[in-house]
């Protein structure tokens, strides 16, 4: 097995790199971002997953603190089919219940399926607008996406918590509109919230010099076809969503990529807003399946838990420390840093939207940053099982003896040795390249 200086030490002759990556959460471009400069000549395949997507549902919006007083906190973030009836015992305005009868699944109600497929091109187009602005070419990258990936993804939030992604890259004209119908429900908000997306499809696909939205996107088997003829150890797989696409990608060629590091697992399970980690917990399925296909092909491999990346505060008192829990200072100044304050101002914005975390983590970009730093987190091996939490399938991890799995500790010692290191490779990977 390799160390991750081994695998650092040969960043350079990698020569395509598979990023894997629900298009929701800003760190996810981040990560990207990461992958152009720490692997400078490599080829950027960005596969994204879908999200269960209903453009008839409004946002819990100005009213969640009142649905949790009536609800508690657990039935407004965690989709449970079971929980609905006693939601609806505990709520009696029928407007308030009609925001928990919303949460539909891509398998149940085909409806969540119509306008995926425009919200995939805006989401790659978004990504591709933030590499053009660090100066990055997109003829370094390729975007993908696999509409079977709808056959096992389950929606990890309510409806109403999904924050409007799709308009992120809206002009301030764009935005103003939108946010007049943020309210509407039904078909209404539905089609003029397409309207406004095939605008900012149109506008984006012009900018980028392809020739209509559609364009931007590939078939995941134009990328099976690609990664069969790679050599072995010559590709590197990152993954910051769920593992649905990364299992079909290795199930379908004879791949052995140099490693894979992903956003996965959890030590405690203590800090998650569910009993999974949020990756994990989008496709259960895939995320042990991964791991077989990892400890059946020998794949150097390194998981990144919620646990580096997120303190446990309970009643406002931190019980477990995270250095890499950046505050706010500390966040602000490595965007400053960056020279980049939009990105900040776009992610403080997503959180609040959220509604889901008192502040922003960096999740997904700080699972490859040991990558560049490789004495700045320790890892242990470990392997994955089966557990229970209230009758739920949870996926819990043990150490192990021996096996290609290993898992990123949250060591206080050690992340507070290393933590302005991390903090300026963030900034460095978020500059522009005439920056650098």
């Amino acid at each position: 097995m390799s160390s991750l200086q081994n695998i650092h030490d040969q960043l350079g002759n990698v020569e395509h790199v598979i990023v894997c990556v629900d298009p929701v959460d800003l760190d996810n471009i981040w990560q990207c971002l990461w992958a152009l400069v720490r692997a400078p000549n490599a080829h950027i395949h960005a596969v994204l997953s879908p999200r269960v997507l209903d453009l008839r549902v409004p946002s819990f919006a100005g009213i969640f603190g009142q649905l949790v007083k009536e609800v508690g906190l657990r039935y407004m973030l965690d989709v449970r089919r079971r929980d609905a009836e006693e939601i609806y015992g505990l709520l009696e305005s029928e407007d308030w219940r009609d925001y928990f009868t919303r949460d539909t699944t891509f398998q149940d109600d085909p409806h969540t399926k119509a306008h995926v497929p425009l919200y995939m091109a805006c989401s790659a187009l978004r990504f591709g607008e933030k590499f053009v602005s660090k100066d990055h070419s997109l003829s370094r990258v390729s975007f993908y996406w696999d509409p079977r990936s709808m056959e096992t993804i389950v929606p990890g939030l309510h409806h109403p918590l999904h924050v409007n992604d799709q308009l992120y890259a809206c002009t301030d004209e764009e935005r103003r509109e939108a946010q007049s119908i943020l309210h509407l429900r039904g078909k209404q908000r539905e089609e003029r919230m397409v309207r406004i997306m095939e605008r900012i499809a149109d506008r984006l696909s012009a900018q980028l010099g392809y020739k209509e939205p559609a364009e931007v996107l590939h078939p995941l088997e134009d990328l099976v076809a690609i990664l069969s003829l790679i050599p072995d150890k010559r590709s590197l797989v990152l993954g910051g969503g769920p593992f649905t696409e990364m299992v079909r990608l290795l199930t379908e060629t004879k791949a052995v990529p140099l490693a894979i590091v992903a956003m996965a697992r959890t030590w405690y399970a203590d800090v998650n807003i569910f009993p999974n980690n949020y990756n994990d917990l989008m496709d259960l399925d895939a995320a042990m399946e991964i791991e077989m296909i990892i400890k059946e092909r020998g794949i150097d491999t390194w998981f990144f838990p919620t646990e580096c990346a997120k303190a446990k505060v309970q009643d406002g008192e931190i019980l477990r420390a995270c250095p890499w829990d950046f505050i706010k200072e500390e966040l602000v100044s490595i965007f400053e840093s960056a020279g980049d304050m939009r990105s900040y101002d776009e992610a403080d914005a997503f959180t609040r939207e959220t509604k889901t975390s008192a502040k922003m983590h960096m999740f997904d970009v700080l699972t490859v940053v040991p990558l560049a730093h490789p004495r700045a987190l320790p890892y242990r091996r470990a392997e994955s099982f089966w557990d229970k939490v209230n009758g739920e399938r949870v996926l819990r991890i043990r150490e192990a003896v021996d096996g290609p799995v290993q898992v990123f500790y949250p060591d206080e010692k050690a992340m507070s040795v290393s933590k302005e290191q991390v903090m300026a490779e963030i900034s460095h990977v978020l500059s522009s390249i005439s920056k650098n």
